[in-house]
């Protein structure tokens, strides 16, 4: 049993490892805004993402499917574990990141289009200038999600 808690716990290692280095390689993409739709390697991380999720059910549900690995396995488990937590962390605010430079960037686009293609003011009954209402910009749909 001891043979196959190390194996298992060196296999969920591994697939931690992977899942942090996935995560770091596309937190710097986003960073350098070469992230270009879903990443190159969305396959992958999303088929290690499953299988460690069903991993580590496993093992909450049973704890001695990890029992008599060693100490410095247990460990470096943690760690990792640690690892991934903060790449997650690290990744979400990336991402919030680039989300709320972008909706700004349409949010500007849109009003500078709307005030560009205004009615201009116009002369009332009683003579004077009549601004009226601002129409919004026709022929322009935005998603606000962008």
């Amino acid at each position: 049993m001891t043979s196959d808690s190390t194996e298992r716990a060196t296999q969920l290692l591994a697939m931690t490892q992977r899942l942090v280095g996935l995560l770091a390689a596309e937190i710097e993409a986003v960073k350098a805004r070469k992230l270009q739709g879903p990443s190159a390697e969305w396959h992958e991380k999303e088929r290690l993402v499953h299988a460690w999720r069903i991993e580590v059910s496993k093992v909450k549900a049973d704890p001695d499917l990890l029992a008599g690995i060693s100490p410095d396995l247990k460990t470096r488990l943690r760690e990792a574990a640690k690892e991934l937590e903060q790449g997650l962390e690290a990744h979400a605010m990336a991402l919030m990141a680039t989300k709320t430079v972008t909706e700004g960037l349409v949010r500007s686009i849109a009003a500078e289009i709307a005030s560009s293609r205004s009615a201009p003011a116009a002369y009332g009954r009683s003579g004077t200038v009549n601004t009226g209402a601002r129409r919004e910009a026709s022929g322009l749909a935005v998603d606000a999600k962008a």
